[in-house]
């Protein structure tokens, strides 16, 4: 695996996870009988930091194949 096809892999596992996070939280918000409510102001920003973990953290070796 290339670090490119890494960095793609790990873009779109994040992306996905980030969709069905807001989804389930937006189904709370709507659902639930707590009168509670979770809110995502600041959701993506931690999703974003966590798609900025791969470059911040990639030695000089970034295009070497990971084994």
């Amino acid at each position: 695996m290339t670090y490119e096809q890494m960095r793609d892999k790990v873009t779109k596992l994040l992306d996905n996870a980030e969709e069905k996070m807001n989804e389930l939280i937006e189904d709370y918000n709507e659902n639930n009988a707590e009168n509670t409510e979770v809110d995502t102001v600041d959701l993506s920003g931690k999703f974003s930091e966590l798609q900025d973990y791969v470059e911040d953290y990639t030695s000089d070796y970034e295009t070497a194949e990971i084994q």
